[in-house]
């Protein structure tokens, strides 16, 4: 008998997790960006980006299929993950021959130091985030958040000490990547002794069958949308310089701000969602929407409004440049927490295919546009550029959504957010070099919507936690 689960205690690990995991990415930003010229953390920020879609094609998004084998396999999930990593592993192995071969051969423009802890690294975050999946499905929200927290954490930590010791003084941003690939290959390894202890069956077609053909349908979803959200740094870097992409790199990490409460509080939506949703309570949620959409606007014009004195906090003189392009930067990341509202509305519906082929349009037009302006206008462009890729995702989204449920997320509840937001954006431009005015404005701002619609903020919470008191 499989024991009872607090589903509140749960979720309120996983927030903690990943606030403390978003904050050691943030904290650590003013940090690095000193200790780092700005060429070299736009290395960095170019691998990291490079990770994040080798992740996703060295391991076959499997888990996902990881997710659905506890529905059909649980009696023998441990089975299940011995054959999924070991298929990880090999098929990462092949690939990274075949990888270092080919980079060999045609004698490409990069450091092959570079490439080789690139390459383990992808397969190793992979092999992570099976685990991560496989500890989620049985409850185990401790080692979760743990496994969420301890590689960024314990890699920030020993790239500090790296850089402040100039273990590679020509190639500071070695000692950035160096430590984190060596952790995350430590990690995996573990996790490969974990699943091998449990289980000694390393191959089963029907396994791997299952797995890939959840999780297939998928990849290219995942590739496109890392493009979409990556491609721009790397973009920058070959087609301007990756000075140029540090700073870029910088004004996106400032958003984070942002980033993490959408993130955390998408944790607690989607299975509120997910349940009304599946007893047709539409209304209830798109009422319940617009309070939530109001909450992070006022996040948003706040975070537009007095951008610009945080990224003098975060970073010196030399990343102050990029402080133009706040607007559209947090405007990006609105049109993602938008569009995410349909999108969720197509996984319940089961299009996934849908899903790819829209994010793959805003993908290509993304790349398109960047090839375009990026040459003549620097990273600037590449804000705008993917300003308008958003957008075109949410507008394909939501069309999509409509065509299976009309009365969903009417277009009008945005609205009066994009107003305030366009407003907020304006104002940062005419104020660029009056900071108390903007700060004024804004605590006003924050003050007057705090007490207009105090009831409504105090009661969404609650609402959406109701899913978790069962």
């Amino acid at each position: 008998m499989r024991k009872k689960v607090n589903y509140k205690k749960a979720s309120t690990y996983y927030l903690i997790g990943n606030i403390f995991n978003k904050g050691i990415s943030f904290l650590t930003v003013p940090i690095f960006t000193r200790m780092l010229s700005t060429s070299d953390y736009g290395v960095v920020t170019t691998y990291n980006s490079w990770i994040a879609i080798l992740a996703m094609i060295i391991g076959f998004a499997l888990h996902m299929g990881i997710r659905a084998a506890f529905i059909d396999y649980r009696k023998v999930i441990d089975d299940f993950m011995s054959v999924v990593v070991t298929f990880t592993i090999s098929f990462g192995l092949c690939f990274i021959t075949v990888t270092i071969l080919v980079s060999y051969l045609i004698n490409i423009n990069a450091s092959m130091c570079l490439i080789i802890l690139c390459l383990f690294q992808s397969m190793s975050s992979a092999l992570i985030e099976d685990y991560s999946m496989y500890l989620m499905m049985q409850y185990k929200y401790k080692l979760r958040t743990a496994l969420m927290v301890l590689p960024n954490l314990i890699s920030a930590i020993l790239s500090i000490i790296a850089i402040e010791l100039a273990l590679n003084p020509e190639k500071l941003y070695l000692d950035r990547i160096i430590p984190t690939a060596i952790i995350y290959i430590i990690f995996a390894v573990v996790i490969a002794v974990l699943v091998f202890s449990r289980s000694h069956i390393f191959r089963n077609s029907a396994y791997l069958k299952y797995g890939i053909t959840i999780s297939a349908p998928l990849i290219l979803h995942g590739i496109a949308l890392n493009i979409l959200s990556q491609s721009d740094r790397t973009m920058i870097t070959w087609l301007a310089n990756a000075s140029q992409t540090g700073i870029y790199s910088l004004i996106y990490n400032f958003s984070m701000i942002a980033t993490v409460l959408t993130t955390s509080l998408d944790g607690v939506w989607v299975p509120w969602f997910t349940e009304q949703y599946k007893n047709y309570h539409i209304k209830k949620i798109n009422m319940v929407a617009i309070d939530y959409v109001h909450l992070i606007t006022y996040a948003m014009v706040a975070l537009i409004l007095i951008g610009p004195e945080i990224v003098h906090l975060l970073a010196s003189q030399k990343y102050w440049g990029g402080i133009t392009i706040i607007p559209p930067v947090v405007l990006s990341n609105y049109f993602i927490f938008l569009y995410t509202f349909y999108v969720n509305v197509e996984h319940f519906h089961k299009k996934t295919t849908y899903i790819t082929i829209n994010t793959l349009i805003a993908a290509i037009t993304n790349i398109a546009l960047n090839y375009l302006f990026i040459p003549k206008y620097g990273y600037v462009a590449a804000a705008y550029t993917t300003l308008i890729s958003y957008l075109i995702a949410l507008i394909l989204h939501a069309n999509y959504a409509k065509k299976m449920n009309k009365t969903i997320y009417p277009i009008k509840i945005f609205l009066p957010s994009l107003v305030h937001i366009a407003a907020a954006s304006l104002i940062f431009y005419l104020l660029l070099n009056s900071g108390l005015l903007r700060w004024i404005i804004a605590c006003l701002y924050i003050i007057i919507m705090a007490l207009v619609n105090k009831n409504k903020i105090l009661n969404f919470f609650p609402t959406i936690a109701t899913k978790f008191k069962r």
